[in-house]
Parts: C-alpha cells; sequence; structure tokens
C-alpha cells in the first residue's frame, strides 16, 4: 500500500484531507508541524509527503530544504493558500526544483486524488 505523510495544522482539514485519500487506497500518516515530520522522517520512509508551507513551528520551505539536505528522494507535494507561491518560490526552475507539484488552498477532493495520482500512481 502507498503511503502519504500529510503535514497539516488544520486539524479538520487535515483529518478530511486523510479520510479522502485512505477512502481512495493510501494509507496515510499525519504530522501537525514540520518538526513532527521531521521526526517521523527519521524511521518511516513515505512514498509521497503533502507538505503545507504555514506550519505553527518551522515553515514547510525549510522543512523542505532539510529534506533535500538529507538527500531524501521523496516526492514532495507543496500546499499553500498563497495563490503566488511560484513567483515566491521561483528561485527553482522546473527542471531542477525542490518540489513536486503545488496546489493552491482550498484544494478540492477530485484535484487532491489527481495530483497525488501523478505523483506516485493509484494505489
Amino acid at each position: 500500500m502507498k503511503k502519504i505523510l500529510l503535514v497539516e495544522d488544520g486539524k479538520h482539514l487535515s483529518q478530511i484531507y486523510k479520510e479522502e485519500l485512505e477512502e481512495l487506497g493510501y494509507s496515510v500518516d499525519l504530522e501537525a508541524t514540520g518538526n513532527a515530520a521531521l521526526k517521523y522522517l527519521e524511521t518511516g520512509t513515505p512514498d509521497l509527503i503533502i507538505l503545507d508551507i504555514n506550519l505553527p513551528d518551522i515553515n514547510g520551505i525549510m522543512v523542505l530544504q532539510q529534506i533535500k539536505n538529507a538527500h531524501l528522494e521523496i516526492p514532495i507535494m507543496m500546499c499553500t493558500a498563497y495563490e503566488q507561491f511560484e513567483s515566491y518560490y521561483q528561485r527553482f526552475t522546473d527542471k531542477n526544483r525542490e518540489y513536486y507539484s503545488y496546489l493552491i488552498k482550498p484544494i478540492t477532493l477530485e484535484k487532491l486524488q489527481t495530483e497525488v495520482e501523478k505523483a506516485i500512481g493509484k494505489p
């Protein structure tokens, strides 16, 4: 079963996404902070990370950089309510950017499913 690490501090939103992804057949682990996600990755290896940018401790971009510095080859989907994310993060070209894709909140369940399947395939 393909495993997804969902890093989102919004309890209600993370529960909705978790339930939807599990209904589709994925295994989903939740973490609410960047530090908790990094600790999880010390022992766990998900097939995909869905990472919110605005987290209560360290932001998602710092988490992303630490994951990449550790040379973990895991696709990462960034989530944000900030519509200008791409221009904010444009220092990465399409060729060598550090994230797989990004989603602008609110994310429809259909869009979530489509992007997850693009990243890691169907369950």
